[in-house]
């Protein structure tokens, strides 16, 4: 996997970087970990060798945002030469030979731009299992299911480095969104889908994005969506309603109504079962 680059953003959370490193096991390591140090007050310092894949640490001298140490490193990417590009987030882990299994999935399926796979949250504090979320599988239902909501976990999918030719990068103009905005482009013009068992472990975490910045993040979907308006499909008027509710109601109310959509599932114990690294 010599043409893979994985990217990771990081801010302020080496202890959370290294916990991700050391809960990526490959039976080929011979991808790339691109870095991106978004101007932490300690710079990331990672020993040489410290893992059994290639390491390459981009440092950016003061804070630019997600946006900005994103397409910082997918510019590095792309002058480097690497045909596949996976997204991973400190704090977050990898299954074992999560990138293989995308990666050949890729191999196998020309006509696929992008692949994601389910994920399991848990809990931050004692790393329970949560629920596992139930994501459309096909190119044909990632496509229709887009227009109401996001297809993909952001830091579960790995896609082709030609299609940003053609998307371009992250929208800055979105933030908070701006995996949606990339996603929704890379569906619009291409074939997209995700794999059925969960690759990824993510964390709920109170001081996340999603948590901290949720009406900014709320204001720019809806910013897109009228951007992008589709009059004749009741999956925008869904969008629209859906947003704008959340603007109102709780997270928790949020996340029982996702369950009740089918959206979300509990996790089963096979699932729930995944590694979790020692700081060791």
């Amino acid at each position: 996997m010599k043409d893979l680059a994985v990217l990771i953003p990081s801010f302020n959370d080496t202890p959370g970087l290294l916990t991700t490193l050391r809960s990526i096991r490959e039976s080929d390591n011979s991808f790339t970990v691109v870095i991106v140090d978004d101007g932490s007050s300690e710079p990331v310092r990672i020993e040489e060798d410290a893992f059994p894949f290639c390491i390459k640490l981009i440092r950016q001298s003061i804070n630019g945002g997600i946006v900005k140490a994103l397409n910082t490193g997918l510019e590095y990417i792309r002058t480097q030469g690497f045909v596949f590009v996976a997204r991973l987030d400190a704090a977050d882990l990898n299954r074992p030979d999560r990138f293989s299994i995308q990666y050949q999935h890729l191999l196998e399926n020309r006509n696929l731009a992008m692949v994601g796979a389910n994920v399991v949250f848990r809990n931050e504090g004692d790393g329970e299992a949560l629920f596992t979320t139930n994501l459309p599988i096909s190119p044909g239902e990632t496509r229709r299911w887009m227009v109401f909501r996001n297809s993909f976990i952001h830091p579960a999918v790995m896609f082709r480095s030609e299609v940003l030719h053609q998307t371009g990068l992250y929208d800055k103009n979105y933030p908070h969104i701006e995996d949606y905005v990339l996603f929704s482009r890379i569906t619009q013009s291409f074939e997209a889908a995700n794999l059925p068992d969960p690759l990824v472990d993510c964390f709920v975490r109170e001081g996340g994005i999603s948590r901290l910045h949720h009406q900014k993040q709320l204001i720019s979907g809806l910013r897109f969506k009228l951007k992008h308006p589709r009059p004749f499909d009741p999956l925008w008027y869904a969008f629209l309603a859906k947003r704008a509710s959340y603007l109102v109601i709780p997270h928790s109310f949020r996340d029982r109504l996702k369950r009740v959509l089918g959206f979300t599932r509990p996790a089963s114990l096979q699932q729930a079962a995944a590694p979790i690294p020692e700081n060791t």
